[in-house]
């Protein structure tokens, strides 16, 4: 594998702090390429996840369906992005979360029993998943709190801070049930965002 091929993979594990040339080679012989076409399932409700992916090409979405039939999106994985349940990937359970691609997506890709061994015998890989993963957990904990108090213009505004590329990539219909509001509603509340920028 080599960087005209991989470059933002390769240059995310050459970047990991204390790594030697002999860990990244076991790290590349340890994951592959999954293509999958727009609108199609990494994942499912229900199902185990047998893999955690980085995204080198696309968008994928993460979401649940409530109670009431409503798509409720987590969040949108971009490049440089890891995707998976990682409850149900960890501790191999189904999982409780929709993972669907919104572009033709490439994934480097490694099962459990390869990410297993990368743990036990590459630690300055594990230390950087470690933190990758915590991090993504307090950003999440700190988006739902802001869920709870934001109004659909306010949470809106945010989704284009964090997600400056999202009118261009994403459906508006998916951006709504991001925001939580009706997809005929997101023209009125991108209005609203406009006057407020000025």
């Amino acid at each position: 594998m080599g960087t005209k091929e991989l470059p933002s993979f390769e240059k995310t594990i050459r970047e990991i702090p204390g790594i030697s040339q002999e860990e990244i080679d076991v790290i590349h012989s340890k994951f592959t390429i999954k293509r999958y076409s727009k609108n199609n399932f990494i994942g499912r409700d229900g199902e185990v996840c047998r893999f955690t992916g980085y995204v080198m090409k696309g968008c994928v979405s993460n979401y649940r369906i409530l109670q009431n039939g409503k798509k409720s999106i987590n969040h949108f994985a971009f490049e440089d992005w890891w995707v998976g349940d990682l409850d149900s990937f960890l501790n191999q359970r189904p999982a409780q979360t929709y993972w669907l691609t919104l572009e033709d997506t490439d994934l480097m890709s490694i099962s459990k029993s390869d990410f297993d061994f990368i743990m036990q015998n590459v630690p300055p890989f594990e230390r950087f998943f470690l933190r990758k993963t915590q991090s993504a957990f307090l950003k999440e904990m700190e988006n739902a709190d802001k869920d709870k108090s934001e109004t659909a213009l306010e949470k809106y505004i945010r989704v284009m801070k964090d997600y400056p590329l999202i009118i261009q990539r994403v459906p508006n219909y998916e951006i709504a049930a991001y925001i939580g509001i009706a997809p005929e509603s997101l023209s009125r509340i991108r209005k609203q965002a406009m006057k407020e920028a000025k």
